[in-house]
């Protein structure tokens, strides 16, 4: 009975897990609702480690991992159990998961017990420029 109960929990987990990797052409948008953040992109490797983007009008997708003067330190994401993501330094709970779409929720570090929520949303690149994956299904 344990078995199976490990079994099961350890295949929720991959699959959580491979649903946040992307492919070479794919990337997670990030909005924070609680600060107004929008519009960082991110690839999440299945190495565990991440990469992010800025999305520029004619250059497309560009690397971000390092702001200048300001350095990024190793940045790191895992699944723990199969509804936990830690981020970097953040654990956040997963409260929807899909291929299109993936919503976070954590508590504010300032504002006690004040809930929070990451929406991140899929986009690829296209022959026609970066696209969310959501409006390539209106396209036939």
């Amino acid at each position: 009975m344990l078995l199976l109960i490990l079994t099961v929990s350890c295949s929720n987990k991959n699959e959580t897990e491979s649903i946040f990797i992307t492919n070479k052409n794919e990337y997670w948008q990030y909005d924070n609702y609680c600060n107004n953040t929008c519009c960082i992109y991110f690839q999440f490797h299945e190495n565990g480690s991440h990469d992010k983007y800025l999305l520029y009008t004619i250059e497309g997708f560009k690397l971000f991992n390092d702001d200048g003067d300001l350095e990024s330190g190793p940045r790191t994401w895992s699944i723990k159990t199969d509804s936990i993501f830690l981020w970097d330094k953040g654990k956040y709970k997963i409260e929807k998961i899909s291929n299109k779409e993936i919503l976070l929720s954590y508590y504010h570090y300032k504002i006690n017990g004040k809930k929070c929520y990451v929406r991140l949303s899929k986009w690829v690149k296209t022959p026609q420029g970066p696209k969310p994956v959501d409006s390539l299904d209106n396209v036939k």
